[in-house]
Parts: structure tokens; sequence; C-alpha cells
């Protein structure tokens, strides 16, 4: 998700509150993924380390990454 989108829904507490959401594998263990929305939405020099601190979050402390 970008940053300010899931901070504009109230962050986890609202995300999980948004039809549908609650029912999915990361509603329901309150586990999603924020990246800033310039960086998102840019792709360029910096997009390697965009994606791997995508993959540090998805797999961090024994995360399932699913």
């Amino acid at each position: 998700l970008m940053t300010k989108g899931f901070e504009s829904v109230g962050g986890m507490d609202g995300l999980v509150k948004i039809p549908g959401i609650a029912e999915t594998p990361a509603g329901m263990d309150r586990r999603v993924v924020t990246v800033d929305d310039g960086v998102l939405l840019n792709y360029g020099p910096r997009t390697d380390r965009v994606l791997t601190e995508i993959v540090e979050q998805l797999y961090a402390k024994g995360g399932k990454g699913q």
C-alpha cells in the first residue's frame, strides 16, 4: 500500500474496516507493507532499494510473506 493511502483510511484499524479487507490473509493477520508514495510511483535508480525494503517487510521477524 502507498503510505498516504494507508494513513488516509486510519492506518491498520481503518484498513480492516473496509469491506473485504478483514477477510484477506493480510487483514486477518494485520500485516501489510507500506511504501512511500513518491518512491512507489517512480521507477528509476532507487527501484532496487524499494524492492529490497518490500521484501524485508514481507519476511521480517518470521513473516510468511503471504
